[in-house]
């Protein structure tokens, strides 16, 4: 019998994000300037400039017709227990599984301090792996 990934309980993260994901975290005042355990912070290369939709193939898609599409990001910011990812990486990953945030200010490794406009807080054990865009 298989087992369900929502019934699996964290096995190596201290912080579960999980129980926060109907929340939008959003912190006007203050920059991300490091991540913890293995928490990562992403930007969505899918999306459109209003953040209304996401990109497949050559077709948008509301997000709001595809509330459990897959998504594509980048990791900005990975935390001080990540192993599988570093900052720059191409990720996949199911949208329901951690925190949205939208114009978060983080500092990069470069130590300058930038806004990403659409993105998401994840454990990195939700993700399913790296990818890559084809070449045209």
């Amino acid at each position: 019998m298989s087992n369900n990934i929502d019934q699996l309980a964290p096995t190596e993260s201290l912080i579960d994000l999980t129980r926060y994901t109907n929340d939008e975290f959003t912190l006007p005042d203050h920059v991300i300037t490091e991540l913890f355990d293995d928490l990562i912070l992403v930007e969505y290369t899918d999306i459109n400039e209003d953040g209304t939709a996401i990109k497949r193939g050559n077709i948008w898609i509301p997000l709001n017709a595809a509330p459990k599409a897959w998504r594509v990001g980048k990791v900005l910011v990975a935390g001080t227990s990540c192993k599988n990812v570093a900052v720059g990486s191409t990720i996949i990953f199911p949208c329901d599984k951690g925190v949205p945030i939208s114009k978060l200010q983080y500092r990069d490794v470069d130590k300058t301090v930038r806004v990403v406009k659409y993105g998401i807080f994840l454990n990195e054990e939700r993700l399913f792996g790296a990818c890559e865009a084809m070449q045209e």
